[in-house]
């Protein structure tokens, strides 16, 4: 599966943009996975309060179940910054 990151979510990826594993359960599996790979403060910024959404093959998460949306090989999950303006 690939994960796309975007926005200023790549100020806490080093700039990778583009993240691949070969499976994961669930996004709370590959919030972990992540978290090994940028580091544990990588986690807090993705669960901080209203920081950033997921979404799975262009749906967002929170119709499919949240940090417990199931994920199968082929699944492209984006990570966005909410954006926030007036």
């Amino acid at each position: 599966m690939k994960v796309f990151f975007n926005g200023n979510v790549t100020e806490h990826t080093s700039g990778e943009k583009i993240f691949e594993t070969a499976k994961e359960d669930n996004i709370r599996s590959l919030i972990d996975r992540l978290s090994e790979r940028f580091g544990g403060g990588f986690k807090d910024f993705l669960l901080g309060d209203g920081t950033c959404f997921f979404l799975v093959n262009g749906s967002g998460i929170m119709m499919t179940g949240g940090l417990r949306t199931p994920l199968k090989p082929g699944d492209t999950v984006e990570v966005m910054p909410f954006v926030d303006g007036g």
